[in-house]
């Protein structure tokens, strides 16, 4: 199964005027850094909580079309499609709605193929299904407040710590979590 943005947010659930107010900026100089910031902010959040804050688009692809799966990043908006590659041939096909529910009752969404219906047969191909959708919360007003609030100040400790090590009388280093964080999601595991 994997799972691709194909469409990203055009805004994030912070703006920069909150985060400058927050940070008591009254200047432009910082601006770029400030963006830059609310933008790792955004990033973070989102890895921690496994959702999508603000309104994207995903393709998640998988080898079979299972009678019930889940749609990761809540919460979803909408299922836009769901294609399959028909047993035989090779160009995708619309997976007739009627043939599946989608439940948004719970998170992550499902989607759960009715009762009393089939699927059609399914070509031996690379991800011969493709779900589209959209996930995230409608507006930035949307966004849960304590995610906000976390967010802020998310920004604020990036803000005043922009080095690894404090120099002064003697030399320390920054001993929390987010550092070691940023780092953290670009590991590549092998097996």
């Amino acid at each position: 199964m994997g799972l691709k943005l194909k469409t990203a947010p055009s805004e994030y659930p912070v703006t920069l005027n909150e985060a400058k107010a927050h940070l008591g900026i009254m200047s432009d100089i910082f601006d770029s850094i400030v963006q830059f910031l609310i933008e790792v902010a955004t990033t973070q959040a989102e890895d921690i909580t496994n959702r999508q804050l603000m309104s994207a688009v995903y393709e998640m692809t998988m080898d079979t079309l299972p009678e019930r799966f889940e749609l990761k990043k809540p919460p979803l908006i909408s299922v836009d499609t769901i294609e399959y590659v028909p047993d035989g041939l090779e160009n995708y096909a619309l997976l007739d709605q009627s043939l599946y529910s989608v439940s948004d009752y719970s998170e992550p969404a499902r989607i759960v193929k009715k009762p009393n219906s089939s699927y059609p047969p399914i070509a031996n191909v690379i991800d011969p299904v493709r779900v589209t959708f959209t996930a995230g919360y409608a507006d930035a007003a949307s966004v849960p407040k304590p995610i906000k609030q976390w967010m802020l100040i998310r920004i604020a400790t990036l803000f005043e710590h922009r080095e690894e090590v404090v120099v002064g009388v003697s030399v320390s280093p920054i001993v929390n979590e987010y550092n070691a964080y940023l780092i953290s999601k670009y590991r590549v595991i092998t097996l």
